[in-house]
C-alpha cells in the first residue's frame, strides 16, 4: 500500500513539473484523472486531509453514526426513531374544546423524553390526478354499496373519500407526508422504551406510529427523496402548523396589573396593566343590566388600591356612591352645587387658551352653532383681558352680561343672557377640583336635573383636571376619571370643539386615565372612531342581538360565526368579551367583583 502511495506521489510530482516546463495548464487535468482513479481503487485516503479543513472538521463524523431498526447511535448518545404513518382525524370535525385538548395531549405525550425532535417530510402530489383517482374509487365503492347495503367498511371508506373531495374543492392541496419523532436518550434500551411509550400515547389520540426501519432512518438522515406513501391534506395535520387554535392576545398584555376576571375558556386569571397598555383608557359597551357599573367600580377600586391615585367618579344616578359605601370604603362626596365650579378663573392658563376652553365647554353643553360660539369666545376673551390688564377690578358673569348687552343686538343678547343666568347658578367662585383627594372621590350630580347643567359640570371638571395634571408628562398614571352613562357627554360632543376626545388622545402623556361605560356604539357620537382607536381596553358585555356582534363588534375583534351564535349571544350578567389595543384577538371573561 505504501508503494502505491509513493507511485501516486511520484506521478503527481512529474505531472506538475511537466506543467511548469511546458507551461500547459491542461496537463493538470491529467493529475485530476489520476487522482480520481487512485481514490476509486483505494490507493489513496483523503480522510486526514478533509479533517484538516475547518468546515469538515467541525461537521458530524458519519463514521461514528450507527443506524439500526428503531434507533440511531451517535457516539455515546442513542436516539429512538418513531415513524408516524397515519393521522386519520380531521380537526374541523372536532369541537374547539376537543381540538384544544387533543393538541395539548399531543405535546404532553412528547414530554416523556428529555429531547424530542419532530421531522415533517412533505412531497408534492398532482391534485388533479389524485382527485380523478378518488372519483374513480368513489364510483367503485358506490357500486359495492348498491349491491351490498350492509357493507359498513365500504360506507366508511366512501365517507372518507367524500370528505377528501370536499376539502380539495375548498382549496386544500393534497400531499404525501412522513412524520418522524427522534427521542434522545443515554442508552439504547431507554431510547426504544421511550419511543414505544410515546407510540402508545399517540395511539390514544388515534395517531398511528411505529419504530422506523433502518432504511427509513437512513433516508431521513441523508435527506434522500421522500418515499412517502400516506397522502393527506392540511386539515389532517394540525399538530404541525405554526398557528394556535386559541386566539389568545399577547401574554404581556394580560399577565400583570389589575385583575379583570377569569378567562371562561381556559380558567386562567386575566389582568390589565394600565402602565404598559398602549393607552390607559377603558370603554365598556353593553345594555342596561349587563353589569357595566359594577365592573367600572371594581376596576376603579383596584386602581385606587394599586396606584394610590385620585379616582374621580361622575355619579349621575346616585348608585355609584351607594355601592362604594356599601362595600365599607371611604369616599369623598363632592357636590358642585355646594363646592361650585370656576369657569372664569384662568388658573395660570393663558387667557386666550382659557377663553377657548370655556367656548368648548359652553358650545357642547348648550349645543351652540359656530356663530354663537364665536360670540361667547369674544365676550369671554375681552372680559378676561380687561380684568388681567387692570381695566376692571372684579370678574364675574354679571360683567360679561353687561358687556354682551352693550355689544349685541336685542335678540342675540336675550339668548346669551339666558345662558349666563344658567351658568351663574353653578359658577360662584369655588373650584371643585381643588377638593379632590387621593383615593375615591364621587362628584354627585344627582341633584342637578338639567342635562345642560350636568354637562357644564362634567366638561368643566374634566378641563380643569387636564389643566392641573398636564404640567408634567410621562410620570405614570396620576389620576383616573370614571364616566358611567358616558353618552351624556359623548353623544353630542362637536367635532370642532372636542373636549373628551382630546383627553382620550392626549391623556396618556399626562398620566390621565379615562374609564367609560355606555350602552351603544352610537352613543359615542360623531367621533366614535377617535374613542375606539385610542381605547386601551375595549369591553363588550352581554348582548343577545346577533347583528350587534356581526356588524359592530367584528370591526374591532377577530370573532367567527360559531363564536357569535354559540357563545356571545348567550353571555350572562358580568360576562364580557375583552380586547386589548394593538391585538384584535379577544378574551371571553367572567368579570371579577370586589365585595369589601
Amino acid at each position: 500500500m505504501n508503494e502505491d502511495k509513493l507511485s501516486f506521489v511520484f506521478i503527481s510530482i512529474l505531472i506538475i513539473v511537466l506543467t511548469i516546463v511546458y507551461r500547459n495548464p491542461l496537463l493538470l487535468l491529467l493529475l485530476v484523472i489520476v487522482s480520481l482513479v487512485a481514490f476509486k481503487h483505494g490507493k489513496i485516503d483523503i480522510g486526514p486531509l478533509i479533517q484538516k479543513i475547518p468546515f469538515f472538521n467541525n461537521s458530524i463524523n458519519l463514521s461514528s453514526i450507527k443506524i439500526e431498526d428503531g434507533y440511531i447511535q451517535k457516539g455515546n448518545e442513542y436516539i429512538g426513531v418513531l415513524l408516524i404513518y397515519d393521522i386519520p382525524v380531521d380537526y374541523k370535525d372536532l369541537s374547539e374544546n376537543s381540538l384544544r385538548n387533543s393538541i395539548a395531549s399531543f405535546y404532553k405525550i412528547l414530554q416523556v423524553g428529555e429531547q424530542v425532535d419532530i421531522f415533517f417530510r412533505k412531497k408534492y402530489v398532482d391534485s388533479i390526478k389524485y382527485k380523478e383517482a378518488l372519483l374513480h374509487k368513489a364510483q367503485n365503492l358506490r357500486i359495492i354499496i348498491d349491491s351490498d347495503p350492509s357493507n359498513s367498511k365500504a360506507k366508511r371508506e366512501l365517507e372518507i373519500i367524500n370528505f377528501l373531495l370536499d376539502r380539495i374543492s375548498e382549496g386544500e392541496y393534497p400531499f404525501k407526508y412522513e412524520i418522524y419523532l427522534l427521542i434522545h436518550s443515554k442508552n439504547k434500551e431507554r431510547a426504544i422504551q421511550l419511543a414505544e411509550v410515546i407510540s402508545k400515547g399517540l395511539e390514544g389520540l388515534n395517531i398511528r406510529s411505529r419504530l422506523a426501519k433502518k432504511d427509513e432512518i437512513s433516508s431521513l438522515i441523508f435527506l434522500s427523496e421522500c418515499k412517502c406513501n400516506k397522502i393527506s391534506i392540511p386539515s389532517q395535520v394540525p399538530f404541525l402548523t405554526p398557528f394556535s387554535v386559541d386566539k389568545l392576545p399577547k401574554f404581556q398584555l394580560r399577565n400583570d396589573g389589575i385583575l379583570l376576571g377569569k378567562d371562561i375558556n381556559h380558567g386562567i386569571p386575566v389582568f390589565w396593566n394600565i402602565d404598559t397598555s398602549e393607552n390607559p383608557h377603558m370603554l365598556i359597551i353593553g345594555p342596561t343590566g349587563a353589569g357595566k357599573t359594577e365592573f367600572l367600580i371594581n376596576t376603579s377600586l383596584q386602581l385606587s388600591l394599586n396606584y394610590s391615585v385620585p379616582i374621580v367618579f361622575f355619579d349621575t344616578k346616585g348608585d355609584i356612591k351607594q355601592r362604594i359605601i356599601k362595600r365599607g370604603l371611604e369616599v369623598k362626596i363632592l357636590n358642585p352645587l355646594y363646592h361650585g365650579i370656576s369657569l372664569l378663573k384662568a388658573n395660570n392658563i393663558p387667557i386666550q387658551v382659557r377663553a377657548m376652553q370655556i367656548e368648548k365647554i359652553l358650545t357642547n353643553s348648550f349645543d351652540l352653532d359656530k356663530i354663537h360660539s364665536s360670540i361667547i369666545f369674544k365676550l369671554i376673551y375681552d372680559t378676561l383681558e380687561d380684568y388681567y390688564s387692570g381695566k376692571i377690578s372684579y370678574l364675574n358673569w354679571d360683567v360679561i352680561d353687561e358687556k354682551a348687552k352693550s355689544m349685541l343686538d336685542e335678540i342675540t343678547y336675550l339668548y346669551i343672557s339666558k345662558m349666563i343666568k344658567i351658568i351663574k347658578s353653578l359658577d360662584h367662585g369655588g373650584n371643585l377640583v381643588d377638593y379632590i383627594i387621593h383615593g375615591l372621590n364621587v362628584i354627585d350630580i344627582t341633584m342637578i336635573k338639567s342635562e345642560t347643567l350636568r354637562k357644564i359640570v362634567m366638561y368643566t371638571v374634566i378641563t380643569d383636571i387636564y389643566n392641573k395634571f398636564s404640567a408634567s408628562v410621562d410620570n405614570g398614571t396620576k389620576i383616573v376619571l370614571v364616566l358611567d352613562e358616558a353618552w351624556t357627554v359623548l353623544k353630542n360632543e362637536k367635532v370642532d370643539y372636542p373636549l373628551v376626545a382630546d383627553l382620550v388622545k392626549r391623556g396618556r402623556g399626562h398620566g390621565i386615565a379615562l374609564l367609560m361605560a355606555t350602552q351603544n356604539i352610537e352613543d359615542l357620537g360623531e367621533m366614535s372612531s377617535v374613542y375606539l382607536d385610542n381605547i386601551g381596553l375595549l369591553i363588550f358585555m352581554n348582548n343577545g342581538d346577533k347583528e350587534f356582534w356581526n356588524n359592530v363588534v367584528r370591526r374591532f375583534v377577530n370573532i367567527n360565526d360559531e363564536e357569535i351564535y354559540n357563545n356571545l349571544t348567550f353571555l350572562g350578567r358580568g360576562e364580557a368579551l375583552v380586547r386589548f389595543l394593538g391585538d384584535p384577538r379577544p378574551l371571553l371573561i367572567k368579570t371579577d367583583v370586589i365585595t369589601s
